[in-house]
């Protein structure tokens, strides 16, 4: 059954893997040593700056309950069915990249709250479309939204004159 699912984790993850628009989300399942009674998979994503977050989720063998973290409610969930599952990792990956968006605006915010300017908040952005860490960078569209949301910002604490 634990086979099966990772098999359909692999064909859900197929089209967001690696991408930037996801954080460069890519994951790994594997048993504990601990007589190959927790099975884990873990899903990583980076936010832009190269901040992690992950999708967590364990397959335990003795219940036979799978174990996860619920998106919305940030409560462990425990579910016998895999599907359920997969459903919630889903919705979860959908979700990357607003949460880059978010995490984007919230840098500007935090820049702007520094006292720095449009011109130097341009450069913060600058530096992270030329980083090396691949799922920290910025894609096109995001690049376009940050730099409308400065210019938004830049408006309301421009003085007035």
């Amino acid at each position: 059954m634990l086979e099966q699912w990772q098999q359909r984790l692999r064909a859900l993850l197929a089209d967001y893997e690696h991408r930037l628009a996801y954080g460069n989300l890519r994951g790994q399942c594997f048993d504990w040593p601990d007589g190959g009674q927790v099975a884990t998979c873990a899903l990583v994503y980076e936010l832009p700056g190269g901040s992690t977050s992950q999708i967590h989720v364990e397959y335990n063998h003795a219940e036979g309950a799978f174990h996860f973290i619920d998106v919305d409610t940030a409560e462990e969930q425990s579910v016998p069915d895999g599907g359920e599952v997969l459903q919630a990792v889903a919705e979860t990956i959908r979700r990357i990249p607003e949460r880059r968006l978010q995490r984007l605006r919230q840098d500007i915010e935090r820049w702007f709250g520094e006292g720095k300017s449009s011109h130097e908040v341009f450069l913060e952005i600058n530096k992270l479309l030329q980083t090396d860490f691949k799922g920290g960078s910025l894609t096109h569209p995001e690049l376009k939204a940050g730099i409308a949301y400065v210019l938004e910002l830049g408006r309301q604490q421009a003085p007035a004159g």
